[in-house]
């Protein structure tokens, strides 16, 4: 792995830029495994080897390790062909959300898997999102003058923001973000643990329940079917530490677990409808350009309020 340099963005918005000529990934993905196809779908999802001026050297779609290495290979065999062409003398840099991180805003990793059940193997797939809390947000969750023993509500446009656009199952694969008749019930509650002149802790809880009627679409790759309605249903619990001095959030580990039933489009679960145990799991992300990754969902309207 050290001849390589690893970089993942998100294909959903790079792949339909309409400027192709100065987005690097469309010149990568365009000579790779689905270039010029519009058909079954426009997409460009993959992982791609490339030389620093945009020249493909191998790409593969695919969760199997074994045909990734296979694909590195043929990428390290390829390079002495190309390792000597110069790089491009500059690149204009297409805007996008990677920049758009709010001032003073919080970041959240979130993990998602699937928990033991007595029924089948536990799939040890994982997958990782992201979300952005904004100074405001942060402002209203932690209200001034909290006293020990206090019990309010989250912030209820945030409770409902991470309900329908981040407690989804990603575990195998890509699932479409709840709409929001889907919230059956979304419930998150604060009681203030302990306060002192430097920190507030804060113990959470909640639940939520999302179920959304099957769409019957099909994978146009596997031609599988959604046959039956989608849900979850979770219990939150977890900690939040807060600063005063620093007014920030020194931590934030809080836990979903519950079951899922169903499967979409892309997300691989039509041998495993369910019901069945899945787990998310949120803690505070770094302050470096990765922890900083926009969440799946980033658009124009993730902050509106739900």
């Amino acid at each position: 792995m050290d001849q390589f340099i690893p970089v993942a963005i998100n294909c959903s918005y790079t792949q339909n830029l309409s400027d192709k000529s100065d987005e690097f990934f469309c010149l990568v993905a365009e000579q790779g495994h689905y270039g010029g196809q519009t058909l079954p779908t426009n997409t460009r999802q993959g992982l791609y080897t490339c030389t620093t001026n945009g020249e493909l050297l191998a790409s593969v779609n695919t969760r199997d390790g074994s045909q990734v290495v296979q694909m590195m290979q043929q990428a390290l065999q390829k390079w002495p062909q190309v390792a000597k062409k110069s790089s491009p003398d500059h690149y204009h840099y297409t805007d996008n959300w990677y920049g758009s991180f709010p001032e003073n805003a919080t970041a959240l990793n979130l993990y998602v898997r699937d928990l033991p059940h007595q029924s089948n193997q536990v799939n040890t797939d994982w997958n990782l999102d992201h979300i952005w809390l904004t100074a405001d947000e942060m402002r209203e969750l932690i209200p001034e003058n909290l006293l020990t023993g206090h019990i309010y509500s989250f912030p209820e446009s945030l409770s409902r923001r991470i309900a329908k656009l981040h407690l989804v199952d990603i575990v195998r694969g890509e699932s479409p973000r709840w709409q929001n008749d889907d919230l059956k019930r979304v419930e998150m509650k604060l009681r203030v643990q302990q306060v002192t002149t430097d920190e507030v802790d804060l113990y959470l809880e909640g639940l939520v329940k999302n179920e959304a009627a099957p769409s019957y679409n099909i994978n146009p790759f596997s031609k599988q079917k959604v046959d039956m309605p989608r849900g979850i249903k979770l219990e939150l619990r977890g900690y939040l530490k807060y600063n005063q001095s620093t007014k920030k959030i020194d931590r934030f580990d809080v836990t979903a677990s519950g079951l899922r039933w169903g499967a979409t489009t892309y997300n691989a679960r039509f041998d495993d409808l369910g019901p069945t145990p899945i787990g998310f799991a949120l803690e505070l992300a770094d302050d470096s350009q990765v922890g900083r990754t926009p969440p799946q969902a980033i658009s124009s309207n993730y902050f509106d309020s739900f």
